[in-house]
């Protein structure tokens, strides 16, 4: 068998190249498309803003969650803190309280607020102060929690 000339074995390496390239022609551009357009007026919210809407006001956080009823109401209770725990034992009720401050601090915020409200303290110790008003008595446990503060009080629920 003779050797192919050299333009008919080119041609034929060349040939499948041709065919792939062929097949990756995008197709010829069709007529372009008429569509059909339609005025239409602007939304119905189109003309509302927030200008006169009522704003937020910033204020100071107090106590954070609902405080059950029977907590006495006279009873100054130390802010900012939230409401984490409450309910009965032993016959008393109990509400726990998380304050961001350590302990020195709310517990001498409420050696000055306490008898400014008619409470008479009983004992102020490190961990516990006991509370006195018209024959109510108030224990406040505190414990550390490293920044903050768990608040525990225990009273009897009355008037």
């Amino acid at each position: 068998m003779s050797p192919a000339p050299t333009s008919t074995r080119a041609l034929a390496l060349l040939l499948p190249l041709w065919a792939a390239l062929a097949a990756c022609t995008p197709p010829a551009p069709e007529e372009p498309i008429e569509i059909e357009t339609v005025d239409v007026a602007p939304p119905i919210d189109a003309e509302l803003s927030t200008e006169g809407d009522q704003q937020a006001v910033e204020r100071a956080v107090q106590i954070v969650g609902v405080l059950p009823g029977d907590v006495p109401a006279d009873l100054p209770l130390f802010v900012p803190a939230s409401v984490i725990d409450f309910g009965t034992a032993g016959g008393r009720s109990y509400v726990e309280l998380d304050a961001g401050e350590p302990p020195a601090v709310v517990r001498r915020w409420l050696g000055e607020r306490l008898p400014g409200a008619g409470w008479s303290i009983g004992a102020i110790g490190d961990r516990l102060i006991q509370a006195h008003k018209g024959g109510r008595n108030v224990d406040i446990r505190l414990t550390d929690l490293a920044p903050g503060t768990r608040i525990r009080l225990e009273y009897t629920s009355g008037p």
